[in-house]
């Protein structure tokens, strides 16, 4: 759908758009065609788009197709590995069946809300801020702006699941974090994307090379996550720190956080660069990993004489019955969706109001059916509200039971596993070999589907001159994801540490950096970013507990962090193969 640029309802729409016209009520706004007939298109009582029945349900047909091509197939094939190949049936079908639909819808009305009110905000602030503030109150206002984006990411509302199938004894510090300290935790991560937007744009300022910026800030962070390893009795943190990393960089703090990075470059009186929006999604994925390991290391030392060795059993259904209402889905989820999307709407409209005096209504231009109407900011971010309630509503009950689900009867293919009595299916490590193949798959398949790929990749053809080609990109990114995601099953399955493969991949990422372009290098810090969209971040974090869980590993993160610094060293080869030097 085409995106206008974002207007105060006291400006005059231009010669030939459809006009606004103030009223006491909620929205009333008309629309004058070709022959000069005046029609409302938002009638004053429903508040809702009056385009015609046929044209409204094909306009929300369509958006909620595109969403199903990106979540569908990738729930086919983890349902089908179980039940085909695994033979297993999947248990609550219908439930997660429904959840599914819901998480479409979701995805369908929160990113119409994020196109046609977020976005078209955003752009107003990136262009309005750098001329009404200094550079240090500009840096305060990105650092805010990244804490409160962040909050409103769908996909962080995973880590409010992910604490479900940990043991205290296991990990003491992990389980702090996601049951007593969750608050804190996601706190954590916002303030690191904050700190990531502030530097971001003195970075964009000072013209900073990326080279230097993301190896050293990735050394800092291999130093800070070797010392928690190896010298502290924290080391259950490292996996949940990596991969909240990874989830930070979704489909609402990266636009928002560009907007205001090509606002800064354009009033520093030149033209913005292409790479201009580069180099947001690698200090996003670092700098909270540093938050959180700080986070973890200010927690108070667990006394194992201070907990019971043997915690009572109790069952999930009855634990569920005992929570408050409030704490109950779907009651949870609606209270957690104003919590992350409010304070968001409101710190952006008090920025347009106060620092940037823009006292109209906001309107936005849709396009259906080839026609373009206006409709206010607002009706976009109550869609944005809407969805991200009934998203996080189908995240419970849909996409973290299938991830967790599956995995948790993957390892039925190479070892035994007491629910089932087929197991394990195959001898050897024949049955390790599918669930590596299977992995492997899952990562190339669900990163082909993440529509901010193919954006990515028509970009870098373009800025590249047609050296790197779209198929190169897909191809390299998919493949690093894959093999990102395979390395990080074995690493559960085996029971190996995370710290080998992160210095091991961040040095290889540091030296061929080094032999890299400046547009290569751009691209390939920033591909791990379409990695991590609303479908593939629950998918894979529920798939790696649900298998940690099942072999009794007490930490199954890791898998979504493999599966971010992989994809970075597989651009960078193929970019250098393809003659980008």
């Amino acid at each position: 759908p085409a995106l206008s640029h974002l207007r105060g309802g006291g400006h005059h729409a231009p010669h030939g758009a459809p006009a606004l016209h103030q009223s006491p009520t909620l929205f009333s706004m008309t629309t004058t065609d070709t022959a000069g007939y005046t029609k409302s298109f938002i009638p004053i009582k429903l508040g809702m788009l009056d385009l015609g029945p046929a044209a409204l349900f094909r306009f929300l047909v369509s958006s909620f197709l595109e969403q199903a091509a990106a979540v569908m197939p990738v729930c086919v094939f983890l349902a089908g590995f179980q039940s085909l190949v695994l033979g297993q049936p999947i248990d609550d079908a219908m439930t997660i069946t429904g959840g599914l639909v819901l998480v479409m819808l979701g995805l369908t009305f929160f990113n119409f809300g994020l196109l046609y009110g977020l976005m078209p905000m955003g752009k107003t602030l990136g262009l309005g801020l750098p001329q009404a503030l200094s550079t240090p109150p500009l840096l305060a206002v990105a650092g805010l702006l990244g804490v409160a984006v962040t909050l409103a990411e769908p996909a962080l509302s995973v880590v409010k699941t992910a604490g479900s199938l940990m043991e205290e004894s296991q990990a003491p510090y992990l389980y702090a974090l996601l049951h007593r300290r969750q608050e804190l935790l996601v706190l954590a991560v916002a303030v690191g994307v904050g700190l990531s937007a502030s530097f971001g744009m003195l970075r964009i300022i000072q013209q900073w090379s990326i080279k230097p910026v993301a190896i050293l800030l990735s050394m800092a962070t291999l130093a800070l996550s070797s010392y928690v390893a190896w010298f502290t009795d924290r080391s259950d943190l490292l996996g949940l720190a990596w991969d909240l990393g990874a989830v930070t960089t979704g489909p609402v703090t990266v636009p928002l956080v560009i907007a205001l990075g090509v606002g800064i470059a354009s009033v520093s009186g030149e033209e913005p660069s292409p790479l201009t929006g580069f180099g947001v999604v690698t200090l996003a994925s670092l700098i909270p990993v540093n938050m959180v390991l700080l986070l973890g290391l200010a927690l108070p030392k667990f006394s194992r004489s201070s907990s019971p060795t043997s915690p009572p059993v109790v069952k999930a259904a009855d634990l569920a019955a005992s929570l408050p209402w409030l704490e109950k889905t779907p009651f949870v989820e609606i209270v957690g969706g104003f919590r992350a999307l409010v304070p968001l709407v409101v710190i952006m409209n008090v920025l347009l109001k106060f620092v940037l005096g823009d006292s109209g209504n906001l309107t936005t231009t849709l396009k259906v059916d080839k026609r373009e109407v206006e409709a206010p900011a607002m009706l976009a971010l109550c869609a944005a509200q809407m969805g991200i309630i009934l998203f996080n509503v189908g995240l419970t009950s849909g996409l973290a039971r299938l991830g967790t689900l599956v995995g948790g009867v993957m390892p039925a293919a190479f070892t035994a596993v007491r629910e089932i009595q087929a197991a394990p299916i195959w001898k050897g490590r024949v049955g390790l070999v599918v669930a590596v193949i299977f992995s492997w798959l899952l990562g190339f398949g669900a990163t082909l589907a993440e529509p901010a790929l193919s954006t990515l990749a028509i970009t870098v053809e373009k800025l590249s001159g047609g050296t790197l080609s779209r198929r190169l990109i897909v191809g390299s990114v998919g493949v690093g994801v894959g093999t990102g995601i395979s390395l990080g099953v074995l690493k559960i399955v085996l029971g190996l540490p995370l710290m080998p493969f992160l210095i091991g991949g961040y040095a290889l990422c540091a030296l061929l950096t080094l032999f890299s372009s400046e547009v290569l290098a751009n691209v390939a810090w920033d591909s791990a970013g379409v990695t991590t969209g609303p479908i593939t971040v629950p998918l894979v974090i529920s798939l790696g507990l649900g298998l940690g869980n099942a072999l009794g590993v007490s930490d199954g993160f890791g898998i979504l962090s493999l599966a971010s610094v992989c994809p970075i060293i597989s651009v960078l080869i193929a970019g250098l193969v393809a003659g980008n030097t």
